[in-house]
């Protein structure tokens, strides 16, 4: 099989690109000192000075990312997904009917032939043929037709929406005073590898937004913020939508936990009656246990498919941060021999520790990787003081009944195993593991009942409307 170069997706950035990537900069930065100034009136407080270093963080680590597939590797997939876009916009040109049904349908290599030609231009044929990842080729289109067809001002404004859907989830955090304004502000806003594979022109970036503003109106809807019930379940069925369009597994590692997080809501009215709490407890997470196992049956077959696609995909298209020939260096393995739910639950433990403390800077091979290394020393740092700093028992206990660090450490833990199962390259794991790592922070730092003060962050955000009766 002929393999196209990657060189062949290769963005090509001229000087128009880069005075448009400017100007884009300066917008988000006018844009951002407007919003900061009405998020003071709505919500006065220190925390406020985080977020134009948030819109800059991200923004930065959106170029950066864009920079390193363009001149490091010399193309890849970010560059295939903006190609692909591209290409989706020049049908447009040509047929707008074609284009609709190219967006609506599933890719084929038929409509391919039938759709696009030499003067149209090709969809690079390894996002193609992945419906999800040609997915985020389609939703490209849709923004680059407002904000034009350009690379760095498409990266620029991924990394602005990034930003702000953090800046949501900060917000959650703060108003359940789960731990101090400046470690929330490092968790939610501030992790490089969060910022640097979820901010700029990726499937990841995709992936975070659309959990953010879920975790967003949820939590709002259940803590009574949102004037609209109805627009907030509405956008809470699209982004399930995208999430289930992008990545599929990631509907149950976002949905359960965020059923789990609302039975600790609606446990609080039996905190009276000891036996009645701990029973119920026990049907939810039997339910929740059960729920899984179903789920790993009709997926088992997906995931070996998975973890084959990737080691595969790292090989060809060179990419993953793992710049040898042999990849031998950056692997690990788990010893799985059975895809089966059973056999894969077997090797839990294995896939959630891998996930959360690996790779270890000994284990870093590139300047990225040990990025993530030097992040790993800090979970095993936090995960120390965790235990032996402060009544763990009272932490733990927190975490029990509180509805958001009950998600937290519900999704960390599932996303881990994913992450951990289909990945066997460190390359992939980084940057499937991305979005756990602010809600593992989030538990590992929450604060014991006798230092919280909840009211202020209450009466700052205007959560305090709705309770469970």
């Amino acid at each position: 099989m002929n393999i196209i170069p990657l060189q062949t997706y290769m963005v090509g950035l001229t000087m128009t690109d880069f005075l448009m990537g400017f100007l884009a900069i300066l917008v988000v930065i006018a844009i951002g000192s407007f919003q900061k100034s009405r998020f003071e009136k709505k919500s006065p407080g220190t925390h406020n000075k985080y977020f134009m270093p948030n819109i800059y963080f991200h923004v930065f680590f959106a170029l950066v990312y864009g920079f390193i597939y363009e001149y490091y590797y010399g193309g890849g997939d970010t560059t295939a997904y903006y190609k692909g876009a591209v290409s989706l916009l020049d049908l447009m040109d040509h047929s707008f009917r074609d284009y609709v049904d190219e967006m609506m349908m599933t890719p084929s290599q038929d409509k391919m032939m039938i759709h696009f030609d030499a003067n149209i231009g090709y969809p690079p044929g390894w996002i193609y043929r992945d419906p999800s990842s040609f997915f985020i080729c389609k939703l490209f289109s849709i923004v680059m037709y407002f904000i034009g067809q350009s690379y760095l001002v498409l990266s620029v404004f991924l990394g602005y929406l990034t930003a702000m859907a953090s800046w949501r989830v900060l917000e959650i955090v703060r108003y359940y005073a789960i731990t101090t304004d400046w470690l929330a502000a490092l968790s939610i806003l501030f992790i490089p590898s969060v910022a640097f594979w979820c901010a700029g022109v990726s499937k990841d970036t995709i992936i975070l937004l659309a959990m953010f503003y879920i975790l967003y109106h949820f939590f709002s809807l259940i803590n009574g913020e949102q004037k609209s019930t109805v627009t907030s379940i509405f956008v809470i069925l699209v982004y399930s939508i995208v999430l289930y369009k992008v990545r599929t597994f990631m509907i149950f590692t976002v949905i359960a936990p965020l059923l789990i997080a609302l039975s600790t809501r609606v446990l609080r009215n039996y905190q009276d009656s000891k036996f009645l709490l701990n029973s119920m407890r026990i049907i939810i997470l039997g339910l929740s246990f059960g729920g899984f196992m179903l789920f790993l049956r009709s997926q088992s077959e997906t995931f070996a498919l998975t973890a084959n696609k990737y080691v595969e995909e790292a090989s060809v298209q060179q990419q993953d941060f793992l710049h040898n020939e042999s990849y031998g260096e950056n692997r690990y393995d788990l010893g799985i021999t059975s895809f089966t739910p059973f056999g894969m639950l077997s090797k839990a433990p294995a896939a959630v520790l891998t996930a959360f403390y690996r790779p270890g800077i000994w284990e870093a091979r590139s300047v990225l990787l040990l990025v993530s290394g030097l992040e790993t020393s800090l979970f095993i740092a936090l995960t120390v003081l965790f235990f032996f700093k402060g009544n763990a028992i009272q932490k733990i206990r927190r975490i029990r009944q509180n509805e958001f660090l009950t998600f937290s450490i519900f999704f960390a833990i599932i996303l881990a195993f994913f992450a951990g199962f289909t990945s066997g390259l460190f390359g992939v794991l980084v940057r499937f593991k991305a979005p756990l790592l602010p809600f593992l922070i989030i538990v590992l730092t929450t604060r014991e009942e006798k230092y919280v003060e909840e009211e202020p962050a209450k009466k700052a955000l205007n959560l305090t409307k709705f309770k469970f009766k």
